[in-house]
């Protein structure tokens, strides 16, 4: 899609106050109905669940949805970086309407015609269906970054796949229910069809008010030729490690959708008996898991780290899958079976949504079509792979397989986590409970602190550091922690924290030096030049504590000037603000804030060198780093936030 100039455009902060993130949000949702409210009708027309293999229909009707992603996914991906990704999804909906209203025409005519509808058969309408979503996925998934600010990616992608999954939920529920009128002669199966079609024009009558000229300005060459362009695709997520990896988890946990979408329909007969509208209510459960955990992700993705988004959905899957398995050999009742499909949705979406976001807002716009391309055609491949494995494979009485299909999917889902979690430890400079500690405090202090870091971590990855940063509250050391992505930083601790129990655990994992405030003695000194002189990193608040915010400022101490010039440590300024104050450090990890931290460039101090043991010097060197933390600090803002009370 080539741009063309455009004026910067400010965004809305919210999503819903921004015109076209709605329209693509409605859109999308409407024509997720589209895409699955025949299903059930067509159930119907080969037997239903009176079959012994309605998972081999179940399964043919997923392999016919998914297949042309596989064998489209690349080309559309081209095709969304080479023309306009508004019109290719217009066009794509007003498309499925009329293969809709063509599939109600050819059955209503089938007995006039000669014409017999085999297991086979059936898989044609859903095919020429998944064909044109093959080419709307990669354009919805590479407009979405364009018409909105990157710190909304994942709250935007979780709220288009919970909208979306809402759509499957409202799909396989009201389609279930239409196909049971119509057994009960109160409805005309072909209407579901007719509906089908409505669903998609509406969507496509929303999309045509999308206006790219209230989005964000983006510039890049149109793409000349087809196979080189394609080839340049696949040799990007090729050589993007990370992306690659995505892609690859996404492929796992699609998969394993594909074995649990198909088995649906033959574990809500085995459980407890279930009718049509049981199947639907029961596939609209993993939606509903999906639309449910989306949700979630609003609230908490854009605070969550990579690796806990990815891990909690593939481990979350696996248990679920494990737990699902049980309730059907042991015949456990409705409501642990829907209880697992639901977790198994949650699960999926932790990761999908993870996945998604993570590719939107590191992948380049001119890239991003194609990788979503490349994205669809490796996880639809993988639900094409196993869905077609069950529906294609000439396996008698497939029903009584399905515990052995569940235990190795849950299986496969386990291993997979494993192997993610292994190349994660490869990267890490810790050791694993110490990582997973940071990994959580980042989360809560961006979660529930509000903690944004202000320009760049300036933190040098080796060697020697102080990070020297005002203090505001008992609050700060955990900000500094989770604001330096690669450096763990032990802090100077008044001694009488250092030995409560659950906090001085947590102080001794991350080497905090505990101090006596009112007789520092050599022993602090010793602690604190031993850990320098080994190439750590230490925080020290030149201050030494931290007062209310009507109350003066306190004076920097001489102590970091004598560490710094005995050390020659780096030494990085740090300035905090946005926090509220409470008198008592512990009480403060547990209050809202709006925290901020910035951090600046390492402070010259060879103008000092030679004077170390004067301790006139050492003042003058706390009193210019105080001076250079002040200088980051924003002049509209205040330090802290009194409590209301």
């Amino acid at each position: 899609m080539a741009a063309t100039a455009q004026s910067k455009v400010r965004l809305p902060n919210l999503l819903v106050r921004n015109p076209n993130f709605v329209l693509l949000w409605a859109a999308y949702g409407i024509s997720a109905i589209g895409d699955h409210l025949s299903e059930m009708a067509l159930i119907h027309e080969r037997g239903g669940l009176d079959r012994p293999d309605v998972t081999h229909i179940q399964a043919l009707l997923s392999f016919g949805f998914f297949l042309p992603f596989v064998i489209l996914g690349p080309l559309a991906g081209w095709w969304a970086d080479r023309f306009s990704r508004k019109w290719t999804m217009v066009l794509s909906d007003v498309v499925r309407a009329g293969v809709m209203v063509g599939l109600c025409y050819v059955l209503i005519n089938l007995d006039d015609w000669g014409w017999a509808l085999n297991d086979y058969a059936i898989v044609l309408p859903l095919f020429l269906t998944g064909m044109f979503a093959a080419f709307f996925s990669p354009c919805r998934q590479a407009i979405l970054p364009v018409l909105i600010r990157d710190d909304q990616l994942v709250r935007a992608n979780a709220m288009i796949s919970a909208m979306g999954t809402i759509g499957a939920i409202l799909s396989a529920v009201i389609g279930g229910k239409l196909v049971d009128l119509a057994i009960a002669g109160h409805f005309d199966i072909h209407w579901n069809y007719l509906l089908d079609a409505l669903t998609f024009l509406f969507s496509a009558s929303l999309l045509i008010f999308l206006s790219l000229r209230r989005s964000r300005y983006v510039r890049h060459a149109r793409l000349q030729g087809v196979l080189t362009p394609l080839r340049d695709g696949f040799r990007y997520v090729r050589r993007h490690r990370r992306t690659l990896q995505l892609i690859l988890l996404g492929t796992v946990f699609w998969a394993a959708a594909g074995v649990v979408v198909s088995v649906v329909p033959a574990v809500v007969r085995d459980v407890f008996g279930g009718k049509f509208s049981d199947v639907g209510l029961y596939r609209g459960l993993i939606a509903a898991g999906l639309a449910t955990g989306a949700a979630v992700m609003t609230l908490v993705g854009p605070a969550l780290p990579l690796r806990i988004g990815i891990l909690s959905g593939l481990v979350g899957g696996a248990a679920w899958l494990f737990a699902l398995d049980a309730a059907y050999v042991f015949k456990l009742g409705r409501l642990l079976t829907g209880l697992c499909l639901f977790g198994i949705g949650g699960a999926g979406a932790a990761l999908l949504v993870t996945v998604k976001a993570t590719i939107q807002r590191f992948v380049p716009d001119t890239h991003l079509g194609r990788v979503f391309g490349v994205y669809d055609m490796c996880v639809t491949g993988a639900m094409v792979a196993t869905t077609g494995a069950i529906g294609l494979a000439p396996i008698p009485n497939l029903d009584a397989y399905i515990p052995v299909l569940l235990g190795i999917t849950g299986i496969g889902l386990a291993l997979a986590a494993w192997l993610a979690w292994r190349d994660y430890r490869r990267s890490d400079r810790y050791g694993a409970l110490l990582t997973l500690l940071w990994q959580t405090t980042r989360f809560h202090a961006a979660f529930w602190m509000g903690l944004k870091r202000i320009g760049p971590c300036t933190v040098p990855r080796e060697g020697p550091v102080i990070i020297a940063a005002n203090h505001t509250s008992g609050a700060d050391p955990l900000l500094i922690l989770a604001a330096s992505p690669h450096r763990l930083c032990g802090f100077v601790v008044a001694q009488e924290y250092y030995h409560r129990p659950l906090a001085g655990w947590f102080m001794r994992q991350v080497d905090c030096i505990p101090i006596n405030r009112a007789n520092p003695g050599k022993a602090f000194l010793s602690a604190c030049l031993r850990t320098l002189h080994a190439g750590g990193c230490l925080g020290i608040f030149p201050q030494g504590t931290f007062v209310a915010p009507d109350e003066g400022e306190p004076a920097a101490k001489p102590g970091i000037g004598v560490i710094a010039l005995r050390t020659g440590a780096t030494v990085v300024p740090c300035h905090i603000s946005g926090t509220t104050y409470t008198r008592s450090p512990f009480a403060a990890l547990f209050r809202r804030h709006k925290a901020r931290v910035r951090f600046g460039k390492p402070i010259d101090l060879s103008a000092f060198h030679g004077h170390e043991r004067d301790r006139d010097t050492s003042q003058r060197i706390s009193e210019l780093i105080m001076t250079k933390i002040w200088e980051l600090a924003p002049a509209p803002e205040p330090r802290a936030f009194p409590i209301e009370k």
